[in-house]
């Protein structure tokens, strides 16, 4: 790809991501912004408009000193739209959005996912959904998909998942991702509950966090047991999402299971149903507060979000985790964490994966390169 034709799609992707973060600029504003010619601007928005990526409202208020008042431009919310998966051990739950984070489809149906059918299961899904939605007349950007397990998503590979009977690593990139015209991006499912928040609270400009995503499973072909609790956590930090250096950041196993053999998070005693028992479910809960307010008071983290299973737990948990941080803290105070509901609720995984693809398209402005530029930068494909 020539280097001229290579910066236009970079600066058209720059225009775009722009006008994504503050809703209506004028062609002066984004030359400003963008450090960027005057010629320059309108000649890419003239582009964008043809496309119907970008609209001309009203005009704006001219500036305090006078001339001419310029028109606004934004972002055609119809043009686009990113499709989220969250896979569970025993259904999945989908939805699409548009840029703004409007929900546009969602669904959430029972399906059983294991290790050996799922490759085969998840293209499948893939394949139904796209066809499903093809009535909306959107250009799709791109599909993210929520999962537990251990995941290095920088090479999209699948090391472990207790949920899913994963024991061996899967190159999630070669198996499903490459057999798709659009980006399929795999990311842990609390890692997404995070991305939803950086993304969609972009605006807020959100700093240091923690999302904790608490559900309840039961495996596909075993319909007469209890679901069993998971937890994961994902942290952001300086407005990015932290995966540590073996991509493992935010696997918990609690500090009170002694047991080296138990593959349980926080040990249940047996025959006990945490979903069943409510002072069972109290104990779990507490214990997971604690281990969590010494991650927040040794991280100082500033806001926490929870998501996922919230309805069991809604009423007592904040005000717990509240009481564990002061009893942690040196200086007996919790004044300084947000402990708040996500306010994408049982959709945040699906969603926050919707998110991680706006992220990689919008927000990701790596070189173009002929190899990068179906599969990384999905946003220069579609413009060029």
């Amino acid at each position: 790809m020539s280097e001229p034709r290579r910066s236009r799609l970079i600066n058209s992707s720059r225009i775009i991501h722009r006008l994504w973060i503050e809703d209506q600029l004028s062609r002066a504003d984004l030359a400003v912004r963008l450090g960027l010619t005057k010629s320059s601007i309108s000649n890419i928005v003239n582009d964008l408009i043809t496309l119907g990526i970008v609209t001309e409202n009203e005009v704006l208020e001219a500036s305090p000193k006078g001339g001419r008042r310029a028109i606004g431009l934004t972002l055609n919310k119809a043009y686009f739209h990113v499709i989220g998966i969250e896979i569970r051990s025993d259904s999945y739950t989908a939805l699409s959005i548009d840029l703004e984070g409007k929900v546009l489809f969602s669904q959430t149906k029972p399906k059983g996912f294991t290790a050996k059918t799922f490759k085969a299961e998840v293209c499948n899904l893939i394949e139904y959904l796209c066809k499903d939605l093809e009535e909306m007349q959107r250009h799709l950007l791109g599909i993210g998909i929520g999962f537990s397990g251990v995941i290095d998503a920088e090479n999209q590979t699948i090391y472990r998942s207790v949920s899913l009977d994963f024991q061996q690593p899967f190159d999630f990139q070669k198996e499903i991702a490459s057999h798709f015209p659009f980006p399929v991006i795999l990311e842990n499912d609390a890692n997404c509950g995070a991305w939803g928040e950086v993304v969609f609270q972009r605006k807020q400009k959100l700093k240091n966090f923690l999302f904790v995503l608490i559900e309840f499973w039961k495996r596909y072909e075993v319909q007469t047991a209890s679901p069993q609790p998971t937890i994961g956590l994902g942290f952001g930090f300086d407005g990015k999402i932290y995966r540590g250096s073996s991509s493992q950041a935010g696997e918990f196993k609690s500090v009170c299971n002694r047991d080296p053999d138990s593959l349980q998070q926080v040990q249940i005693a047996q025959g006990v149903s945490v979903s069943e028992d409510r002072e069972a479910l109290r104990n779990y809960i507490q214990e997971i507060c604690q281990n969590l307010a010494f991650l927040i008071n040794t991280l100082d983290i500033g806001h926490v979000f929870i998501g996922g299973t919230i309805e069991p737990f809604a009423s007592f948990m904040p005000e717990m985790l509240r009481k564990e941080i002061r009893s942690n803290s040196l200086i007996q105070s919790e004044e300084n964490c947000q402990i708040q509901f996500s306010s994408l609720g049982y959709d945040a995984v699906s969603f926050g994966a919707a998110a991680l693809v706006l992220d990689k398209v919008l927000m990701n402005l790596e070189p173009l390169s002929e190899n990068t530029a179906k599969q990384a930068v999905p946003l220069f494909h579609l413009l060029s």
